[in-house]
């Protein structure tokens, strides 16, 4: 299967390796230029089934050009945490996408946040009415919305907060910025956050097999979905608390267990005032002071995608991979 994948951050990488190992073919469209040996490096010999298109996915012609020969797209386009930066870039974006995605009559498969379903994070099950309580939450929300109302055919699939082999140093990744890598370091473990509350975490290559099993039966799984649009809920196994993840952590790499300490909820949303990192995480205060679970979805249910167990994701984390991944396509 040939795939256009847009953007190629932390889920992006994922789901490329994913893709090769599979012997499907990409290309893979991105605002800047990668070198040919930077990709190789990245990929192995995979490399050679990637066609890189540079642009931004604003504009018509490229973004056609890329698509060509296409059998789904895989959005994975974002822009910096900021809501007002999502509001201004991700909608026109979106429209672009999505538009041609109609034209070829392939589908668009969209990684999703829980940030439109806060009000029922303490336990979110697959099909409930967004309940958003920030204006990130209202921009996910509009997001979906315009997604089923367009006569594209769309899949999006929700994740929690990410942990895995392409999330350490990104920033990006909530947990694993926060507690795993300054255990690493040997630093101490600061969190905006119920260190006690329980809060389902998405093993990325899970994230990943989910949107290329989507974009393989798109058709399928929206056959009677309002709009040829469904929001699916990616593999997630149990959820632990901050602190079992600490725990965990120092277990596997066989560093100190450090005192984790919590910034109460007041001084997050003071900070806010000053720090539009910390504004934006007041935004989603609810999924950090609070328990955030992300139940089983049809993608396990019914198509039987099963989640990496929790300690193995973990152990993914610390000890990624540094080494092209395997070349050899599996079925």
């Amino acid at each position: 299967m040939h795939h256009l994948l847009i953007g190629e951050g932390q889920i992006g990488q994922e789901i490329a390796h994913h893709a090769l190992r599979r012997g499907d073919t990409l290309t893979i469209l991105r605002r800047s230029a990668v070198t040919e040996g930077a990709r190789r490096e990245r990929y192995g010999q995979g490399a050679s089934s990637i066609t890189a298109v540079d642009g931004d996915v604003l504009d018509q012609e490229v973004l056609r050009r890329a698509a060509e020969g296409a059998q789904s797209v895989l959005a994975c386009f974002h822009a910096p945490y900021d809501a007002r930066i999502w509001d201004a870039v991700l909608p026109p974006r979106e429209q672009v996408v999505l538009d041609i995605a109609q034209d070829l009559g392939i589908p668009v498969v969209f990684p999703e946040s829980m940030y439109a379903f806060q009000g029922d994070a303490a336990r979110l099950s697959e099909g409930v009415v967004p309940t958003p309580r920030d204006a990130k939450g209202r921009i996910r929300v509009e997001l979906m919305e315009a997604r089923r109302r367009h006569g594209a055919r769309t899949v999006s699939v929700v994740a929690s907060d990410l942990v895995g082999p392409t999330t350490r140093g990104t920033g990006a990744a909530v947990a694993t910025a926060l507690v795993i890598e300054p255990l690493l370091a040997g630093r101490p473990v600061l969190v905006p956050a119920d260190p006690e509350a329980p809060h389902s975490l998405t093993h990325l290559p899970d994230l990943a097999e989910a949107m290329l099993f989507s974009a393989r039966e798109a058709e399928l799984l929206t056959r009677e979905a309002p709009g040829q649009s469904v929001v699916l809920h990616a593999p997630t196994d149990t959820a632990h608390s901050l602190r079992e993840l600490a725990a965990l952590t120092a277990q596997l790499a066989g560093v100190r267990r450090r005192r984790m300490l919590t910034i109460p909820r007041r001084l997050t949303s003071l900070l806010g005032r000053v720090s539009t990192l910390m504004r934006e995480l007041t935004g989603i205060a609810d999924l950090w002071y609070g328990p955030c679970v992300l139940e089983p979805g049809v993608l396990t249910t019914v198509h039987g995608l099963e989640p990496t167990p929790w300690a193995e994701a973990i152990g993914a984390t610390i000890t990624p991979q540094t080494s092209p991944r395997p070349d050899v396509p599996t079925a």
